[in-house]
């Protein structure tokens, strides 16, 4: 992604501060957790329209989605950006080559605040894309009335398009998804018991850097 070439082409070559505001704002930590939220409401999008319960949708209905998946994709990456200061042992970490990382460490507030989202929504989503084809495929005969019946501005193109990118990025991000969590588990080191004082009395205002 775009951060992490900017982080690539500034930091290819050592580890040195030279940017520390661009350190401190980056949104890194928030990221994975708002692309699986994103596709998680596409793929619920999409369940809701094939369901046999689904009715012609609104102007009410949309402003109603729009404004949840609005809150799911950015609002709760959001929050778990602005709750990383409570388990951030240092402003950031440096490492030649990669660049600005987040620093953590393993605690329950880590795993509550960071951790499970990712996994959470690519299970979520995966859900919903299974019961999407599963419709399709007991509909396939007549699935374009059933997408018509929705009232819902796609057409049957579309909404196989939009299916289609969604399964595919849930079958690449659900495996990198698990992998990262356990990744992101291991490098954390040993679990702590939560204390604000102890996990921030290594702060330190230059960054830990790995040259």
């Amino acid at each position: 992604n775009l951060i992490g070439f900017i982080n690539a082409v500034v930091w290819y070559n050592d580890a040195v501060d030279r940017a520390p505001v661009w350190c401190d704002i980056q949104v890194i930590v928030g990221t994975s957790v708002g692309r699986m939220a994103a596709v998680f409401c596409i793929a619920r999008f999409l369940a809701d329209i094939v369901s046999p319960r689904a009715t012609a949708i609104t102007r009410q209905d949309r402003r109603r989605r729009a404004i949840h998946d609005y809150l799911l994709s950015f609002g709760v990456p959001g929050v778990i950006m602005a709750c990383h200061v409570l388990y951030q042992p240092n402003r950031y970490s440096l490492i030649r080559g990669v660049g600005c990382t987040a620093t953590q460490v393993m605690t329950w507030p880590t795993l509550v605040l960071r951790t499970i989202w990712s996994p959470l929504f690519a299970t979520g989503g995966t859900l919903y894309s299974a019961y999407t084809v599963y419709r399709l495929i007991r509909h396939r005969r007549n699935f374009g009335r059933v997408v018509a019946g929705a009232h819902s501005a796609l057409t049957t193109s579309r909404f196989i398009r939009l299916g289609a990118v969604s399964i595919a990025y849930l079958c690449v991000g659900v495996p990198l998804s698990m992998w990262s969590t356990i990744v992101n588990v291991r490098s954390s080191g040993r679990y702590y018991d939560y204390s604000w004082a102890y996990i921030h009395s290594a702060w330190k205002v230059h960054p830990v850097t790995y040259s």
